[in-house]
């Protein structure tokens, strides 16, 4: 019976492995630009103790963002990035965040200040949950190709923790620094707005804190 012989020359094996690596890469291109890309620094601005919380930026690459106008005329933009551990739920990851602005910007570019109701972020790590709320801070939308929008922002945000018993902790203050590349589709976005708002985080809700 004859056999094929799958033996590779080194010749074909480099071959194989650069075609590969360029699909690779188109693919990521290519998701990049379906989902859009992002990412946020923040670093803890408590002054009364240290070592918690350490000195240092955290740092987080976004695997979602998108942007939408509402009925209203307001610009949103979502933002997530989610790990689900095949192995402990304990490592299971969830972010979740979106600002709303005034208008989109009429040109190629606009500045906005920021005050509470720009921002809310929900992060869950296993059965842990934080909020983050702006405070205050400056961000710009910049319209790009493709309908697609870049951002820049830093702000002031406030962060509560949940307690096991029930309610949140006193609110600490974070520097929040980020950019982003946001895809339109609203479809998606209110999802991830649904899960910064939800359990009394609406914007403008009486249970906000300073």
């Amino acid at each position: 019976m004859p056999t094929l012989n799958i033996r590779n020359s080194p010749v074909d094996t480099r071959r194989c492995s650069a075609a590969a690596a360029l699909c690779l890469c188109a693919g990521l291109i290519w998701l990049s630009g379906c989902a859009g890309t992002g990412r946020i620094e923040l670093a803890s601005l408590d002054f009364t103790s240290i070592d918690p919380p350490d000195p240092r930026i955290a740092k987080l690459d976004l695997s979602e963002c998108y942007w939408w106008t509402d009925d209203d005329g307001r610009v949103w933009v979502a933002l997530r990035r989610c790990f689900r551990s095949p192995f402990n739920d304990l490592l299971n990851f969830q972010f979740h965040m979106t600002l709303r602005f005034e208008k989109p910007p009429t040109g190629k570019a606009r500045n906005y200040l920021v005050s509470r109701d720009e921002l809310r972020a929900a992060v869950r790590i296993g059965p842990l949950e934080s909020r983050f709320v702006s405070r205050t801070g400056i961000a710009a939308l910049y319209r790009i190709d493709g309908g697609r929008v870049r951002g820049s922002l830093r702000m002031q945000v406030l962060r509560e923790v949940s307690r096991l018993l029930g309610g949140w902790s006193k609110p600490s203050a974070y520097l929040l620094l980020g950019s982003f590349t946001a895809v339109p589709d609203r479809a998606a976005g209110e999802q991830i707005r649904a899960a910064t708002e939800a359990d009394g985080w609406e914007r403008g809700a009486d249970g906000d804190k300073e």
